[in-house]
């Protein structure tokens, strides 16, 4: 139980970390809703379901092995928050025109699962740690508490995050600083792509 309850601090640390994952929920929050926010949150839990359960089939050592393949994955995951980041800053200027409606375009859940399963560093962390806290030997039981463990942990972090932002005071100092707020995601949503495609 230590070595979960380890795991569980682990995983809470790696969510809690700012990156592409904060940027993506503070976007779809600050543009839509606490309920996109969540929606986004949900997406991003659910590719880390996927990336615990492909580590624990093997899958992510095979990636490993086949550089090809992760540099197809990697170059997906640095052009999707490039355009994601230059979306964000190209729907800025539109929303300076009053053209609401691209306010809500795409789905937040497919835009979090989508930035979760395209980042290498996410299968790297998988393949790293499963390779520490799972064996074969393992009951079937544990092996899948390991598997829920860091998509729990994203849901319980981004769960305190947008309770923060839906609390008045702050969402409406958040809302006074929104076009500012949506240059600085935009912007560091393109600095971390250019950084993941350099490697």
């Amino acid at each position: 139980m230590l070595d979960w309850l380890l795991f569980l601090g682990i995983t809470l640390g790696g969510a809690m970390v700012p990156g592409a994952n904060l940027a993506i929920v503070l976007r779809n929050t600050l543009s839509g809703s606490v309920q996109r926010g969540f929606l986004t949150a949900l997406g991003l839990a659910s590719a880390l379901l996927v990336h615990g359960t492909l580590s624990l089939a093997g899958i992510t050592a095979l990636i490993h092995q086949y550089p090809a393949l992760f540099e197809v994955i990697r170059w997906g995951g640095a052009g999707y928050l490039l355009l994601l980041g230059f979306w964000q800053l190209l729907h800025r200027q539109a929303g300076n025109n009053g053209d609401t409606n691209a306010l809500h375009a795409g789905s937040p859940f497919l835009s979090g699962l989508l930035i979760s399963l395209f980042n290498p560093k996410v299968l790297l962390f998988f393949m790293a740690i499963f390779a520490q806290v799972l064996s074969p030997e393992q009951p079937l039981a544990e092996q899948a508490l390991y598997v829920l463990t860091p998509p729990l942990a994203e849901l319980i972090w981004f769960s305190l995050v947008l309770t923060l932002l839906s609390q008045n005071g702050l969402r409406v100092r958040l809302m006074r600083a929104k076009r500012s707020l949506e240059r600085v995601i935009g912007g560091a949503l393109i600095a971390l792509g250019i950084k993941l495609g350099l490697g």
